[in-house]
């Protein structure tokens, strides 16, 4: 039975895509090791996350594009209701 895309996790929506992490983070600037931080959580964007934030957003806000990312992204801040 196949997982549906909210079902999976970060890097299994990645794969299915059929991306591949060495060329993903080559052809986006960033190293591919800061592409694992963000499929692990390890890196998320913001400041208290680590010094490479800058390339943590921008991996991220492609995968957004890409549509692997769901959901709002870390950096922006949640609407009060």
């Amino acid at each position: 039975m196949k997982k549906s895309l909210k079902d999976m996790n970060l890097r299994e929506r990645f794969d299915s895509r059929g991306f591949s992490p060495m060329a993903y983070a080559k052809a986006f600037g960033v190293d591919r090791s800061t592409l694992y931080d963000v499929f692990k959580g390890n890196s998320t964007g913001t400041k208290q996350s680590n010094k490479k934030s800058g390339d943590v957003r921008k991996i991220i806000a492609q995968l957004k594009k890409d549509k692997v990312w769901i959901g709002p992204l870390p950096w922006e801040k949640k609407e009060e209701q």
